[in-house]
Order: structure tokens, then C-alpha cells, then sequence
């Protein structure tokens, strides 16, 4: 943690706690504290939180959805501190002078895809207790992060180096580079939704069942398609997987123009017909030298960033609140299933 070059007195303290005068100037109530401070700007409780619950929003893999421990609430403050230093390197250079808005609605609209709906998207906010100028705020930021990312450190990756590691990086890890073995099948789904009833369930099966006996009777796989081409609920399709899969393992047990079917699957009742299997093998360099060099650019890229960070938390002013930090509990981060 980096010390204050000069001690801050009581009043500056004071300034940093955040009040709203309700009725009366006796009648106060704390909607905010300071938890840390870099280069004299505050980060707050409510930055700190919304952290928190902007990962569900824009869909982290794995959110956190209960009360953080010490380490992880001392990582996520962490990473806003390493934000608020790489902004404040971006504000010298420019980029942050440079209008982002219409890649923040661009990136707000991707987010909201995520959702059934607009109402099901703000009812996420609202449940969040999330405001939307945070989640642009966040956004923004990310961007100019990711933009002096790019520019000062993926950028700045001398790629004469880059052309002489990549061939020795295949050649001591070939083993990360094999393609694994595939089935290729033609395919009819009968799409059921999970809401769907007992028995439209029972419907899409016995249809299924027509189709595969039509199938067995001789009927082409195009006719039968052709007859269904109005059908939205019946895919029909010629799908590659990997043989390590569920549905993948199944198809590998049939033998060429063999059929299997229906088969119960998460989507609903497939139909399927093996048409080859492609064996595991070797890829070539040419075929993952682009791959290598991007894996090495960013190696080297993330090197330099962490470099970099360390010397700029040696040398510019922050530091963290840790009496008004160790006051934080009470997050509740909530599912948007």
C-alpha cells in the first residue's frame, strides 16, 4: 500500500465523507464513505459495491453471489486502484479527451442482448440497486483502459521477436496444438422450449418418431426437410462436434449412413445420421503461427503492464481508507436468473 506523501488533516478527512441534509441541518445521514484515494480523487463504498454487481450484469461467467471475503474484497479494490491509475496515465496522453460515447451505447446494447427484454434488463438494474449512468461510468472507463492497454503495451510488442519465439514456442508445446478428433453428422432437432408442456413434449417425440420411420422406409434426408421447411420448431442440419462431447460420443458409435434416433437431448429430440469421422491429429505451424504470435504478444504485453503498474504504485499518491474498507460488509449481489 502506497503512504501518503503528506498527512491529511481532520478537515480534509472530513471532506471526504459524503452527506445528505435531510429537513434540517441537524439531520444528516451517511450515504457514502471514502475506502480509498488515488492521486486525490476518492473511490467510494458505492463504486466499490457496484464492482460487485456490475459482473452479474454484463454476464461474468461466475459472479460472486455472496458476501465477499477479506481477500476478495481487498482484490476488487485492487483491481479499481489499477484502473484509476492506468485512467489517469490515459488522461495524459489524450485518451481520455476522445468522445467514447457511441462505443459505450454500442457496448451497453451488447450487454443488454443478454436480456429477454429491455423491462428485463432495467428490473436486473433495479434489482442490482444498480443506476444506469454507474454501468455507463463503468463502461466507459473499461474502454479507456483497454484503449491505453492496447496502445502502450499489446502495441509496443517488438514482433521481429515475436517471429523468431513463435517457432520455438510450437516446437516445445506441440502438444496444445492438436486438433481433436470430430464426428459429422446430419441432424433433425425438434426443438422443445423448457416451459413447454407434458404434452407438447409427447407431441414433438412421436413426431420424431415419424420422421425417423420415414427415414428407415427410404425417404431422402432433403425430401423430408422439404416438407418441412414451414416447421421453425424442426431444425435440420450437418453439424461437426468433437468426439469428447455428450452428443459427439453418441454419433462416434454409428458407422457411416448409420442413424440413431430420437434421442433425447437438452433441446429437445434429435435425429441423427453419421456421415464421417475425422481422427485426432498434429495441426502444422502454419495453421497456429497466428495464434502463437498473439499468445506471446500478450505474454510479453501483460509483463510490461504489471511492470509498469508496480512502478506507478511506487510512485504516484494512494492509499487506502483502512478503517472506512474494513467497515464495507453487507453486499448482497443478486442472480439475474
Amino acid at each position: 500500500m502506497k503512504t501518503p506523501k503528506h498527512l491529511l488533516n481532520i478537515g480534509q478527512y472530513i471532506a471526504f465523507l459524503l452527506f445528505l441534509c435531510v429537513g434540517n441541518a441537524n439531520a444528516q445521514i451517511l450515504i457514502d464513505s471514502v475506502i480509498a484515494v488515488v492521486d486525490g480523487k476518492a473511490i467510494t463504498q458505492s463504486e466499490f459495491v457496484n464492482e460487485f454487481r456490475i459482473e452479474v450484469i454484463i454476464g461474468k461467467p461466475k459472479p460472486l453471489l455472496r458476501e465477499p471475503t477479506a481477500a476478495e474484497k481487498q482484490a476488487y479494490l485492487d483491481r479499481i486502484i489499477s484502473r484509476r491509475l492506468v485512467l489517469q496515465a490515459a488522461e495524459k496522453i489524450g485518451i481520455t479527451a476522445v468522445d467514447h460515447r457511441k462505443q459505450v451505447a454500442e457496448r451497453i446494447a451488447e450487454i443488454r442482448t443478454k436480456f429477454a427484454s429491455d423491462v428485463a434488463f432495467y428490473s436486473i438494474l433495479q434489482k442490482q440497486e444498480l443506476e444506469m449512468k454507474a454501468l455507463e461510468k463503468w463502461v466507459s472507463d473499461k474502454i479507456i483502459y483497454d484503449e491505453y492497454y492496447t496502445r502502450q503495451f499489446v502495441r509496443t510488442v517488438d514482433s521481429k521477436e515475436i517471429d523468431e519465439l513463435a517457432p520455438q514456442y510450437f516446437e516445445a508445446n506441440k502438444a496444445q496444438f492438436i486438433a481433436p478428433a470430430t464426428v459429422t453428422f446430419r441432424s433433425v432437432l425438434l426443438a422443445v422450449t423448457p416451459n413447454s408442456s407434458a404434452k407438447e413434449k409427447q407431441s414433438a417425440k412421436r413426431l420424431a418418431e415419424q420422421i425417423n420411420s420415414r427415414l428407415l422406409q427410404g425417404e431422402t434426408y432433403d425430401a423430408i426437410k422439404q416438407s418441412f421447411k414451414t416447421e421453425k420448431s424442426i431444425r435440420f442440419n450437418s453439424l461437426t462436434l468433437n468426439i469428447d462431447t455428450r452428443l459427439g460420443t453418441t454419433v462416434a458409435e454409428l458407422k457411416p449412413a448409420e442413424r440413431k434416433g430420437p434421442i433425447a437431448v437438452p433441446e429437445g429430440y434429435r435425429i441423427v445420421e453419421l456421415v464421417k469421422k475425422t481422427p485426432e491429429r498434429q495441426k502444422q505451424y502454419s495453421e497456429v503461427k497466428g495464434d502463437i504470435a498473439n499468445l506471446i504478444r500478450h505474454n510479453k504485453a501483460e509483463i510490461a503492464f504489471k511492470e509498469w503498474l508496480t512502478r506507478q504504485k511506487a510512485e504516484e499518491p494512494w492509499y487506502i481508507l483502512e478503517d472506512a474498507f474494513k467497515r464495507v460488509s453487507g453486499i448482497t449481489i443478486e442472480s439475474t436468473k
